[in-house]
């Protein structure tokens, strides 16, 4: 018997996902603290900004990997035992990572890493997105955000507990990675259906978009280097561990700050005009990041800025998308949104690595603000070419993440309106743009 809307109410959803939740927040904490430990103890070992650049365009690569071959064994073998064993290979993942201390090695055992983590987040991701309601899947959305930026800026600053070169942070990371299994494997929740197979060529979607498109790798890029190589950026410099976990975790928590401000001009407003504003300030930004010594402490408000304006561009671009694409396919370009994400992301660290070894530690932000001007440039020549969508066609901005999978995408207007959103498809499922 289907349940009713009385018996998933918002309290009571909630509570039913909160093993979800739990083992998401351990794997986030365990990620965070290995993201800023590997470059960290790479930089003792003598490793080049080359070398870790290539090490974390692995993980994203892996990322993309997991991402598009996890569903498949979903149907198969369940949701409960694909968690377990991808969230079990990547906790022994980290421990090699201790022991075969070499670039080419972390190189391969991240990307089996991050091919671990996306199954596990596609997992997460489609089985709370089954357990959500019209009333409740806005909240749910919100804190999987909150949880997923806390947990990665609570583990980034659990690297001041101890010392980088040697097991104990490496296994301290492992364990909470293994933590992640308990509240799920042990939870009575049931499981999700496979996530959908329809997808959108990437060409069709840039016909559509093409401002979307090239706006999402761009952005991507800059969010990629932002949480992949700050490490690598303050390592180099030669901040202390202390520093580099502050600087590092600050744009994380920037990240939060300005999602829904943000998000409410880009509906308020013309959207386009809007992500231009935030692109520019995120460009003035990295240029004084580029003009500021490298041992300032000016520059860890200044990367919580920097993440404040940069991480929400995601979602705008999302939304931007969507004033273009029919509602009918929808989900299907969220998995072309992902795909071109995720080559910004593969891009970045190899592109930085190659411009702090070269340039030193100042390439870091002059990567970034060449990018952002490549963007900035962009988009304003796609406003003098192609009129925008009206104010009242736009579609709702979400406060989604790079590379999120079917939960973030899945929202739409549930975000803003649920209430509204359920009286209007009760009767006739209509959709609008």
């Amino acid at each position: 018997m289907n349940q009713t809307l009385s018996e998933r109410t918002a309290p009571s959803a909630l509570v039913g996902v909160w093993a979800l939740f739990l083992g998401f927040a351990f794997l986030q904490v365990g990620n965070g603290l290995q993201r800023i430990l590997l470059p960290l103890r790479a930089e003792s070992e003598g490793f080049s900004a080359g070398s870790m650049g290539a090490v974390m365009a692995f993980h994203f690569a892996g990322y993309l990997v997991g991402a598009k071959g996890i569903p498949r064994a979903l149907s198969s073998v369940g949701h409960i035992r694909v968690y377990a064993a991808l969230a079990s290979l990547a906790s022994t993942a980290v421990l090699v990572n201790a022991v075969l201390v070499q670039p080419l090695t972390w190189g391969l055992v991240y990307f089996v890493g991050g091919a671990c983590n996306a199954g596990v987040y596609v997992v997460l991701e489609s089985w709370l997105n089954d357990r959500a309601t019209n009333e409740t899947r806005g909240r749910i959305l919100g804190l999987y955000m909150m949880i997923s930026m806390a947990g990665t800026a609570g583990g980034q600053l659990l690297v001041n507990v101890g010392p980088p070169d040697g097991f104990q942070l490496f296994v301290l990371s492992s364990v909470l990675i293994s933590f992640a299994v308990l509240p799920v494997t042990l939870s009575a929740a049931t499981t999700a259906p496979a996530p959908s197979t329809e997808t959108m060529p990437v060409r069709e979607l840039y016909k559509t978009i093409p401002l979307a498109v090239v706006g999402i790798v761009l952005c991507s890029f800059v969010q990629s280097a932002s949480t992949s190589m700050a490490a690598v950026f303050g390592t180099t410099a030669g901040l202390s561990t202390q520093r580099v976990a502050l600087f590092t975790s600050a744009a994380v928590i920037g990240a939060v700050l300005l999602q829904m401000p943000l998000g409410n001009l880009s509906d308020r407003y013309p959207r386009r005009a809007v992500i231009l504003s935030v692109a520019s300030i995120a460009l003035g930004l990295a240029i004084v990041g580029a003009m500021t010594p490298v041992n300032s402490l000016l520059l860890v408000p200044l990367n919580l800025a920097f993440g404040a304006f940069v991480f929400p561009m995601y979602g705008q671009f999302v939304a931007l998308a969507n004033d273009w694409i029919p509602p009918e396919k929808r989900v299907a370009a969220a998995s072309a949104l992902v795909l071109v994400s995720s080559a910004g992301a593969v891009a970045a660290p190899i592109v930085l690595g190659i411009a702090i070894e070269q340039f030193g530690p100042i390439g870091y932000f002059i990567s970034l603000a060449v990018v952002l001007a490549v963007l900035v440039s962009y988009l304003g020549y796609r406003s003098q070419v192609r009129e925008a969508v009206p104010l009242d066609k736009q579609s709702t901005f979400q406060p989604v993440l790079a590379r999120s999978g079917e939960i973030a995408h899945s929202v739409g207007r549930w975000v803003r309106h649920p209430l509204a959103e359920w009286n209007r498809s009760v009767p006739d499922g209509e959709n609008d743009s």
